[in-house]
Parts: C-alpha cells; structure tokens; sequence
C-alpha cells in the first residue's frame, strides 16, 4: 500500500510505502520521495549531467538539410492516397510542395482548397524547420 505523508497529497513529495500482507514479509514501512530525478530516499537529490537519446532530427531525415529528399507522406495530413493525386501533378517531394502554388494546385485536384494546401505547406515548413 501507498501513502502520501502530510495533509495534501500534492504539497509534499514525501510518500510511505506500507507491507501489509505478504507471505514472506512482516508488516513493514518505509519513506521515500518522488523527485525530478525519479525516487529517491531524500528530498535533496543531485540530477545527472548525463543525456539520455542526444540526437538531432535533422539528421532522421538528411544531414544536408535538403527537402527535395524528404517524402511528401511525412508532411502532417497527406496520405497515401493524396500523395498520389499530387505525384500527378508533378508534386512527389516537400520542395516540390513548398514550391507549388496553393490556387493551381487546388484547381488540378479534385476536393482539395487552395486554404488545405496552404496548410499542408505550413505543416511541410514546420517538418524541414524541425
């Protein structure tokens, strides 16, 4: 069992743990604290330096830096089904979107505003920014 220690469950970090029942165990207590640095036996807990996953997401895509490489699926609302209407059109990267006029393209492609398209290239910038 789990308890919070103090009158308000969120004023304190401080927490007990309780054995109530176990085959092997007698009944037994003891205090430890939620920390930014996970439990701990004290308040007082110095954090690492050490970084967990140290990597860049420019580089899940390429290094370069080149959006004419990214695929039009990653942008944020194109599917596989709109990536092929737009492969018609000629639109089968993000350079390829970002360059597009959103009036033309909409025009060519059944069902699809010049304001989705305006979204899809905001969304692509979002995704070469990242």
């Amino acid at each position: 069992m789990f308890k919070t220690k103090g009158f308000s469950s969120n004023s304190s970090l401080k927490r007990r743990g309780v054995i109530v029942d176990a085959p092997d165990l007698p009944p037994s207590e003891c205090e430890f604290f939620i920390t930014a640095a996970g439990i701990a036996d004290t308040e007082k807990i110095e954090i690492p330096d050490e970084k967990g996953l140290d990597f860049e997401v420019e580089t899940l895509y390429e290094e370069s830096g080149d959006t004419a490489n990214i695929v039009i699926t990653n942008v944020k609302g194109i599917g596989k089904g709109t990536a092929e209407s737009l492969e018609t059109e000629g639109i089968t990267t993000v350079d390829d979107l970002l360059n597009a006029d959103p009036e033309d393209l909409s025009s060519k492609i059944s069902g699809i505003s010049p304001k989705k398209v305006s979204e899809w290239q905001t969304n692509a910038k979002t995704l070469v920014k990242a």
